[in-house]
């Protein structure tokens, strides 16, 4: 197997096994098992489990960082870009299914790795244009004030976080259609009257 098919397969068994057993309990032994070779070729592509971990991480939060960034460069009203911005945390827990998962079991674990990774910039990136969106709309008298911005963003991030536990575009909602439903739920709730 050529080795960066052979990393993605570690990573893609590794997350899948992380997200189910948790990373702690999750042995080198069974990772090189759920992906056919012995438990040394593992440390031919990672030092350590942490490592793995690590690596899911970084591709997960820098996808996320360039998905946001093409997203602030269209230059968008403030409720568009939020419906936009909702659509890439929606797209990429759609792709990243394992790390998403992790992440919602192992909050502070996959933190403190995010920190050792030097990432937190980027992780927290999204955060940032989450509510610049809702301080600008807030601003520009679309969305009420008297609801706290943080507030407004917290629920709503961790609304559309979640959905990646029961949510799968079909062709009856894509995931556009889906970030589009979630935006106005959101929005219209908070409108100003």
């Amino acid at each position: 197997m050529d080795p960066q098919e052979r990393r993605r397969q570690i990573l893609d068994r590794s997350g899948e096994i992380f997200a189910t057993k948790g990373i702690s309990a999750t042995t080198v032994r069974e990772i090189a098992d759920a992906c056919g070779v012995y438990s040394g070729t593992l440390y031919h592509y990672f030092p350590s489990k942490e490592a793995i971990v690590t690596e899911i991480i970084r591709v997960y939060v820098e996808e996320l960082y360039e998905l946001c960034s093409a997203v602030i460069a269209e230059h968008l009203p403030p409720i568009e870009r939020l419906e936009a911005l909702v659509l890439v945390a929606i797209d990429a827990a759609e792709r990243h299914r394992h790390a998403t998962a992790i992440w919602q079991v192992e909050t502070e674990y996959m933190r403190d790795k995010m920190l050792e990774a030097s990432l937190d910039d980027k992780g927290d990136f999204a955060a940032g244009l989450w509510m610049q969106c809702i301080t600008e709309a807030q601003a520009d008298g679309e969305l009420r004030s008297d609801v706290d911005a943080a507030t407004f963003y917290q629920l709503m991030r961790d609304s559309v976080w979640l959905t990646s536990r029961w949510f799968r575009a079909s062709p009856q909602k894509s995931n556009a259609d889906f970030a589009r439903e979630i935006t106005s739920i959101y929005i219209d709730g908070l409108r100003v009257r």
